[in-house]
């Protein structure tokens, strides 16, 4: 969980405890220093507090700022004495300013870009005497020399850049998990993580009570949630490589929104509202991560459409595809750029997702039975009283997940087959250690079930599987399963002739694609084949034929 840093922004905020794992976070804040903090501050006569002991509180000694010398070398040698203290690191913008990062979880992350707020910095950790022409002239740098050395690369590179402070632990490059402190990840993935060394769990009992409650379509979907959660884990890896976690359901209430707070776990979340202009989605996502930096995952909330209609968005697309996007829309500010740490979900029950954005999806797909609105849960509400709770325990087996895949040398999944390729490979390898089956397996059901026209040629070639067929003949089956309209544009329905044309021209397009259907009786896949050439008849003609790839009966109620 994010609490702050946005080099962008600078925003300051640290969530509020919610499980087990972040309550250990803020209950025993430790002071900056050694134990005998505590005692030299109860020397002063002041009250110990929840916060770190001031550090020129112990150490007397003088720093003698000289107003008559070149202001590099009062800049450096400040620079280097407030950098012992450990706990003031640069911003990694060119002139960006400080960044206050405490061990106690009560001080907050501070990022220092003005003069007056250097310092109150320097007062508690330095004891300054201004000398000019030899005498003294007070005892803090004029307000000139504080906002210069804010800017000044003199005085900011005695400090380490630091780019993010979380209070959840995370992983950086290499699959290294950040210890409690300062973690040097390489650029973009300096870390200060405040917080006790992270718990990790070798079994998935909590996770599985909650995936147990949750009507998952099939063992893929229940699978491919735990893969939204490792991807959500793991959401500063392969910047613009991942996916969409695209949650649909059969009927409203079917725990979408809880699926991907489970996914979203401890790392900060937050909903927009779907809109049908590209420009007004793109508005309200710009808007909420310029004003929530700390933000890891944005949920575009119950997208409705109408009729045949399909959830698409140019702007999502680009974001996606996008490692460094700059984010941008009229009336939300400056453009800003920032790295693509974001994981994006979309949940849906009515709405068809479009190809584009189904290929760049991690589909988990709910079918729940009777009135789930009303059901009683064996775990409690999964939402609003379990995750809460368990969260912790979640996160630890997650990295249980993660540490067990390292442990047998970060074996890649293969056969994953994904657009993204990188990431599939990897959260596949973490699931087939896991010994979780079915990974991205429902895929294709979704590019069909999604996409009428796909369903369509997946029930023709159903209805006529293994056969050989002219365009004009696979007409009349379209036509007696009624799928005429679904396949065949308006403008090519006229004639016989325009309707063998048009159906031509979609059959060519998906030649060599799969597709899998559901019918009455069966799930059957099947593989759409073109080909030109001598059949039976000895004339060269052109036929279309639907492989049958596998079948699966569908069990009896009960079975």
């Amino acid at each position: 969980m994010i609490a702050v840093l946005s080099p962008i922004s600078g925003e300051a905020v640290l969530p509020a405890a919610d499980s087990e794992e972040t309550a250990t976070t803020v209950q025993a804040p430790e002071l900056v220093g050694n134990a005998s903090d505590a005692v030299a501050c109860s020397g002063t006569g002041l009250v110990v507090s929840d916060y770190p002991c001031p550090q020129s509180l112990q150490d007397t000694m003088p720093f003698f700022w000289n107003d008559d010398a070149p202001p590099v070398e009062n800049y450096v040698k400040l620079g280097q004495l407030l950098a012992e203290c450990d706990d003031l690191y640069r911003n990694p913008q060119h002139g960006g300013g400080l960044v206050m990062a405490s061990p106690c979880p009560l001080v907050l992350p501070e990022k220092l870009t003005k003069g007056s707020q250097l310092a109150p910095a320097i007062a508690d950790r330095v004891r300054i005497k201004v000398f000019k022409n030899g005498k003294p002239a007070g005892s803090m740098p004029s307000s000139t020399h504080l906002n210069a050395m804010l800017a000044s690369e003199a005085f900011l590179q005695q400090f380490r850049p630091l780019d993010l402070v979380v209070t959840s632990p995370m992983y950086l490059p290499g699959f290294i998990l950040t210890q409690p402190g300062y973690n040097d990840g390489g650029l973009g993935q300096r870390v200060y993580y405040v917080g006790k060394p992270a718990a990790m769990t070798l079994n998935m009992e909590a996770t599985n009570r909650f995936l147990d409650v949750m009507a998952f379509a099939s063992e893929s979907d229940r699978t491919n949630a735990v893969a939204a959660a490792l991807t959500v884990m793991l959401r500063n890896f392969w910047p613009g490589a991942k996916p969409l976690l695209a949650v649909t359901s059969t009927k409203s209430h079917g725990g979408k929104d809880t699926v991907i707070a489970f996914a979203a776990g401890q790392t900060p979340l937050s909903s927009v509202s779907y809109e049908r202009a590209d420009w007004a989605l793109q508005k309200n996502f710009v808007s909420i991560v310029k004003h929530n930096p700390d933000l890891g995952v944005i949920n575009i909330e119950n997208v409705r459409l109408d009729g045949n209609q399909k959830f698409a968005s140019p702007f999502l697309e680009r974001i996606l595809t996008d490692p460094r996007p700059v984010l941008f829309s009229t009336g939300t500010g400056d453009a800003i750029r920032r790295a693509n740490n974001l994981v994006i979900a979309a949940s849906t029950n009515f709405g068809k997702i479009s190809e584009d954005l189904m290929n760049r999806a991690l589909p988990i797909h709910l079918n729940p039975v009777g009135d789930v609105a009303h059901r009683e849960s064996p775990i409690g509400n999964p939402k609003l009283e379990y995750l809460p709770a368990h969260s912790g325990g979640i996160a630890a087996e997650l990295r249980g997940l993660i540490e067990r895949w390292k442990a047998e040398g970060q074996p890649l999944d293969e056969t994953a087959k994904h657009p993204f390729s990188a990431w599939a490979r990897t959260i596949g390898g973490i699931l087939m250690v896991a010994g979780l089956k079915g990974f991205l397996e429902n895929l294709r059901v979704r590019k069909t079930e999604d996409d009428p026209l796909r369903n369509g040629l997946g029930l023709l070639g159903a209805a006529r599987p293994n056969e050989w067929v002219r365009a004009g003949e696979w007409v009349l089956v379209a036509g007696d399963l009624g799928l005429t309209k679904r396949l065949i544009l308006e403008a090519d329905r006229d004639t016989p002739a325009g309707r063998e044309r048009g159906l031509g021209i979609v059959l060519s397009a998906h030649r060599d694609e799969t597709f899998e259907v559901e019918t009455d009786d069966e799930i059957v896949t099947v593989q759409l084949e073109k080909g030109r050439r001598r059949f039976e008849d000895g004339k060269v003609t052109t036929r279309y034929r639907f492989n049958v790839l596998s079948r699966k009966p569908i069990p009896e109620d009960g079975k």
